[in-house]
């Protein structure tokens, strides 16, 4: 019998390698700072020497950790080696979500391969983007929730990154009264609530407005949609939940390579599947199940509440769908070679739109699917092996 503490060892291993994997690719490739990054370096410089400035635009929750690293690593592209750094170290915080939420190593493990097998989570810190310090954010405050204290600051510093990542806080309340503490919630809700309340109330008193994201010429008052393009989003949201591309609504001339799939139709259908499951049948706490539920609704309402749908803004309800489907790729392999296949898609699809701008290496950008792969054929060998072994 392997004891559970030698099994936790065993299944941090396969993050580990997902995450040299990452990395490999990721340092063998050349950042090309784009749009959005200039404003987040431009908040970082400015607080660095002291001075917080709202009026710059962007949502900069996470900037304020790319702060700290650029105080330790000055450079003219802070931002962007923090956000290389997250995206290395996704795949191990994905697994200690993972560990937290399922309770087991191998829910840990196939969460973390999900996370790491998606390039458009990680790889767009080249260009100066936030998704992997957002994701980092999202995941780390579910592995954190048994220090609420720290997971609420996670949280909040999600939403000052995309204001989406509320849609984590029904599935972390929950797991906070798995915890069995109402002291811990108000621990927990304290910095939650309280840090981007701060933020927006600053930023009102500096500029007169809150600002949408990198957006300066939006703000809360002229950014929400009427109520028939809220009604084509929503319809918009499952075309892109269910497909192989991102349809570019306001510009179809713009949907390239990289407009195409950043999830999987097979985990989305997974996740729509377990959460409407009877109750008999569904995987994990009925409470969990419905936080995910109103998470993943949540969510996406609140894209369709904008100009339009889009997989970046997407992310937080898709991720709630995608921890509801793990339970099912656990009970039910079949589906996980198939899950796999379809997760490849997005690296050849990131790789047709970026490989001249990042410099991409033909061979090295692809070690995580490798990886992932490889680990994959030695379970299953494995599994083969033992099922003979039992028949013989």
């Amino acid at each position: 019998m392997v004891s559970r503490a030698t099994s936790s060892y065993i299944g941090l291993i396969f993050p580990l390698i997902l995450s040299a994997a990452t990395a490999v690719g990721l340092l063998t490739a050349t950042a090309f700072p784009m749009d959005d990054h200039f404003s987040y370096q431009a908040f970082i410089n400015t607080l660095a020497q002291g001075n917080l400035d709202l009026s710059i635009s962007g949502f900069h929750g996470s900037d304020f950790l790319a702060t700290v690293w650029h105080l330790l690593f000055p450079s003219a592209i802070s931002q962007i080696q923090f956000n290389v750094f997250c995206a290395i170290i996704l795949p191990l915080v994905a697994y200690a979500a993972g560990r937290e939420l399922f309770r087991s190593v191998s829910g840990g493990a196939v969460l973390a391969a999900i996370i790491a097998m998606s390039p458009f989570y990680s790889v767009v810190a080249l260009r100066g983007w936030t998704g992997p310090a957002y994701m980092l954010l999202m995941l780390g405050s579910i592995a954190l929730i048994r220090w609420p204290v720290l997971a609420g600051i996670a949280l909040a510093l999600a939403i000052l990154t995309k204001p989406f990542a509320v849609a984590l806080l029904p599935l972390l309340l929950v797991l906070l009264l798995r915890e069995k503490g109402r002291y811990k919630t108000i621990l927990f809700l304290l910095p939650a609530v309280g840090l981007p309340t701060l933020y927006f109330a600053l930023q009102y008193l500096q500029i007169g407005h809150i600002t949408i994201g990198s957006h300066a010429e939006l703000t809360t008052g002229n950014t929400l949609q009427g109520p028939k393009r809220i009604l084509l989003n929503i319809g918009h949201a499952f075309q892109i939940l269910f497909s192989v591309h991102n349809y570019y609504f306001p510009d179809p001339s713009k949907t390239g390579a990289g407009n195409l799939m950043h999830t999987t139709p097979v985990l989305v259908f997974l996740g729509f599947y377990h959460l409407l499951l009877p109750k008999k049948e569904q995987l994990l706490e009925q409470r969990i199940i419905l936080a995910l539920l109103v998470g993943a609704a949540v969510g996406l309402a609140l894209n369709a509440l904008l100009d339009h749908m889009d997989h970046f803004y997407m992310q937080a309800g898709i991720l709630c769908l995608v921890l509801a489907a793990v339970p099912l790729l656990l009970k039910y392999r079949v589906w996980v070679p198939i899950a796999l296949a379809t997760l490849h898609f997005q690296w050849l699809y990131f790789y047709l739109q970026y490989h001249e701008i990042f410099q991409l290496h033909p061979y090295l950008f692809f070690a995580v699917p490798v990886v992932a792969d490889f680990i994959f054929l030695c379970v299953t060998m494995s599994l083969v092996a033992r099922r003979i072994s039992k028949v013989a």
